[in-house]
């Protein structure tokens, strides 16, 4: 059985990871959440709520930047 802070991956348990190696790897690769919720009533939106959560490191998004920066140079040559 797993402990309380690893995440058993698989049918057996033998691939276990830790939360750190999660986060690790949400951090360094990046994860967006997007979702949205509409409350109508009588089929007349009455609310729209929007979100869009971006989770990634700093380090992340400046290499993610300059990768976009450096491509968009390219094909304007």
């Amino acid at each position: 059985m797993a402990s309380p802070n690893v995440i058993a991956i698989g049918g057996d348990g033998s691939d276990e990871l830790s939360l750190l190696d999660i986060l690790d790897h949400v951090l360094n690769s990046g994860v967006v959440i997007q979702g949205s919720i509409v409350i109508s009533l009588g089929g007349v939106d009455l609310v729209y709520v929007g979100l869009n959560v971006v989770l990634t490191s700093v380090e992340t998004a400046l290499r993610t930047i300059e990768a976009d920066q450096q491509r968009s140079l390219e094909r304007g040559k």
